[in-house]
């Protein structure tokens, strides 16, 4: 799609804006983002603790010093992109320097040497790894999706856009969760790694490569750090948004890391049926999409978004009371149809932040507001290690050679408890917020209304 616009900036004279860009190269970019992050964070932690033996207390401790790592390298990438100036772009040279670490690190992920899988090595290993393959993670996704508001700049190509990113992520997500367990039972862990990296490689480089960044971005100087966050840092919008997605976010990564000792234990299924239930959620999700975003033009985003944060809570309580494939398959359908909703919603969301934050200051801080977008929701972290914990300290589940008296108990709670207490609390948050475009104008210096 042509897109010719003008922007208004402060720092600058008005000048056309003519690119050509692409939302399905864009979209498939963001699917080879999505599934080889899955890859690892939907099995990641079942691997090291029921197929290595990892103690679930030590894993805990991982799960937040990863957590804290990522809140720290996220804003420092942010803000070094947003003000990185080449003649290539602002984002192209991290996002093609960081993708052969991204694919190589999740080969490392799974393929652990002989030597480290006895003792405290495993965790060393596993900790170091983890790390690396965070800050990988970190240049790669703060940067892709600092370029979606630069991209596409019309409010229908948003719309457009969005579709394609949130379809095709989506998709993303089905493909690293339903083929891996297939994978990894008839051939292992190392060549489904193996597999993933080569795929998701190839589509990620083809979604850097084939769009153009905004040449006007450029003009623009570099920002203090001082400057820079703290005006990201004055939006209570962005800032009561970021809260409030942060308990959707644990919501979905207990979700995630909970499915495959859920089915195991509680469904007393096979891994295949682990493929069957996310299956379920992504094509659910994918199919949602378009229905969400009628909702979206019809009832505006935030009745819209409360909508999405509502069906999710339902599922967690169809979930929790699910001991058969059956209702098992219903609640994850339900919690499919909420994850598409949640996807259209939060890129238009984000995306308003930043034009009413380039219509304020005159600068371009997409790094900035997904990298602090970012942090808050490590925060989901701690609470999964919490989670962990007190899987520990309740039902006594340790790891895969010694789960406990009742691990089926364990995971359910894991996968009610949790995501229905968080829910709640992010509804109430967003039920007093305001997204509406010109609602926004008027709450601008006070977030509730």
């Amino acid at each position: 799609m042509r897109t010719i616009e003008s922007q208004q900036s402060p720092l600058s004279v008005p000048q056309s804006i003519a690119t050509q860009n692409s939302p399905i190269a864009y979209g498939l970019g963001s699917l080879g983002m999505e599934s080889l992050y899955i890859v690892f964070a939907g099995f990641y932690m079942f691997y090291y603790i029921d197929e290595l033996g990892l103690a679930v207390g030590m894993a805990a401790i991982i799960n937040v010093i990863y957590g804290i790592w990522d809140a720290v390298d996220d804003p420092l990438v942010g803000f070094l992109s947003d003000n990185t100036r080449t003649r290539w772009g602002r984002r192209r040279p991290w996002l093609l320097t960081g993708l052969p670490f991204y694919v190589g690190l999740l080969v490392l992920v799974y393929a652990v040497p002989k030597h480290f899988l006895q003792g405290n090595a495993l965790f060393w290993y596993a900790l170091v790894v983890f790390l690396l393959f965070e800050a990988a993670r970190t240049v790669m996704s703060v940067n892709y999706a600092a370029l979606f508001p630069e991209l596409f700049q019309g409010l229908r190509e948003r719309a457009h856009a969005s579709s394609y990113y949130g379809g095709l992520a989506t998709l993303g997500e089905l493909l690293g969760f339903t083929i891996p367990p297939l994978v990894y039972a008839t051939f292992g862990f190392v060549p489904m790694a193996i597999g993933f990296a080569a795929v998701a490689g190839i589509a990620l480089f083809v979604g850097i490569t084939r769009n153009t960044e905004d040449p006007n971005a450029m003009n623009a100087p570099p920002v203090g750090l001082k400057e820079a966050f703290g005006e990201v840092l004055k939006d209570r919008q962005f800032l009561w948004f970021s809260i409030a997605a942060t308990f959707l976010i644990f919501t979905t990564s207990a979700y995630t890391l909970a499915t495959p000792f859920w089915v195991k234990y509680t469904l007393r299924a096979s891994p295949q049926v682990t493929s069957l239930i996310f299956a379920i959620v992504f094509i659910i999700a994918i199919l949602s999409v378009p229905i969400w975003g009628r909702y979206v033009r019809i009832l505006g985003i935030k009745r819209t978004w409360l909508w999405t944060v509502a069906v999710m809570g339902a599922s967690a309580i169809i979930i929790g009371l699910a001991s058969n494939l059956f209702l098992g398959a219903i609640g994850a359908a339900v919690a499919g149809a909420s994850l598409g909703g949640m996807k259209v919603c939060r890129e238009m969301i984000m995306a308003d932040f930043v034009d009413r934050n380039l219509e304020r200051t005159g600068h371009r801080r997409e790094g900035i507001y997904y990298s602090l977008l970012r942090v808050t929701g490590k925060f989901s972290k701690v609470l999964e290690s919490l989670a962990l914990v007190l899987l520990g300290l309740l039902f006594g589940y340790v790891n895969g050679e010694n789960p406990g008296p009742h691990p089926e108990n364990a995971f359910r709670f894991l996968m009610r408890a949790f995501p229905l207490v968080f829910t709640i609390l992010a509804w109430l948050i967003a039920s007093r917020l305001s997204f509406e475009t010109k609602e926004a104008e008027t709450h601008r210096d006070n977030p509730f209304k």
